[in-house]
């Protein structure tokens, strides 16, 4: 529907009238004493306080259903302080590994230490491999 048919729609009402008393009623209201509505803190403070205990039983109902208990919880608190202390854990292993270059230690005796460089074994490994396509062709 356009614009300019829901104009000449709305045009074509009939007006709205205030009724015969309307005057008087309003100058009635008035004249009348100011009427004090109850101050707003206690009526926040009342509302605040259902809501307050309707999120604890509702918390209280969901634990139930969910069968949380203290155990559990407990648990639960154990695990993730747990993951806690290995993201740490993992954190240092990144940052070692960032440092200088990894060698392991695999032995030895009193006169010789045996490491091994892993940088430079996967530099050498990485030189040792080859496509396929590279390799020389059989004859048949």
């Amino acid at each position: 529907m356009s614009e300019d048919r829901i104009a000449t729609t709305l045009r074509s009402l009939p007006r709205e009238r205030a009724g015969d008393d309307f005057t008087a009623r309003v100058l009635a209201r008035l004249d009348e004493p100011f009427r004090r509505r109850a101050p707003l803190a206690p009526r926040l403070a009342w509302a605040a306080a259902v809501l307050a205990a309707a999120v604890g039983l509702s918390q209280a109902l969901d634990d139930r259903r969910s069968g949380k208990s203290p155990e559990r919880t407990a648990r639960i608190e154990a695990l993730l302080r747990e993951q806690e202390r290995l993201a740490a854990e993992v954190e240092t292993l990144k940052l070692l590994s960032a440092g200088p270059t990894p060698v392991v230690y695999l032995g030895g005796d009193e006169g010789t230490d045996l490491l091994l460089d892993l940088d430079r074994l996967a530099r050498r490994r990485q030189a040792e491999i080859r496509p396929a396509s590279f390799r020389p062709q059989e004859n048949r």
